[in-house]
């Protein structure tokens, strides 16, 4: 609840008008928000090992919670996929930097919907993204670990 009301605030300050934010479980299927929006962002819930210099307290996170995490992140990405309108775009994004949990979700997501493909998209920091997806390191790019993948969906 506490995330709703800083991005409500941000979008505020901004002036953008155009979000909207509910509190879900990204795994339970919503049949009003099918093909509804523009644009979802997966901010699925990861390892958090990019953010470990600010969070070191994620070293002692129970390694075995850690192992099912791409299934998790797969399953929450493919709900998602599905509020995604024809022509709309989707981000899947983490603040890790393993690629079990960022590359491979995505990769295997794309070949089981082929309804969407990677788009290329050029980030200030790290330039053209020509296969959609980024990896943000902390020693590269000056910044905590992240992942972004951007994805359409074909009209």
């Amino acid at each position: 609840p506490h995330k709703l009301a800083l991005i409500e605030k941000g979008a505020a300050r901004l002036g953008i008008r155009s979000i909207r934010t509910a509190l879900a479980d990204g795994r339970e299927h919503h049949a009003a928000w099918e093909n509804a929006a523009d644009l979802v962002v997966a901010d699925v819930p990861c390892s958090g090992l990019g953010i470990i210099r600010k969070k070191p307290e994620i070293r002692f996170k129970n390694p075995d919670e850690i192992q099912t995490l791409p299934e998790i992140q797969a399953r929450i990405l493919a709900n998602c996929a599905q509020y995604v309108k024809k022509g709309g775009t989707l981000v899947y994004s983490t603040c890790t930097i393993l690629q079990r949990e960022n590359e491979d979700v995505v990769r295997a997501f794309l070949t089981e919907n082929p309804e969407f493909e990677a788009v290329s998209w050029t980030h200030p920091v790290c330039g053209e993204r020509a296969d959609g997806m980024v990896t943000l390191l902390p020693p590269v790019h000056n910044t905590d670990g992240f992942f972004i993948a951007k994805m359409h969906r074909k009209v």
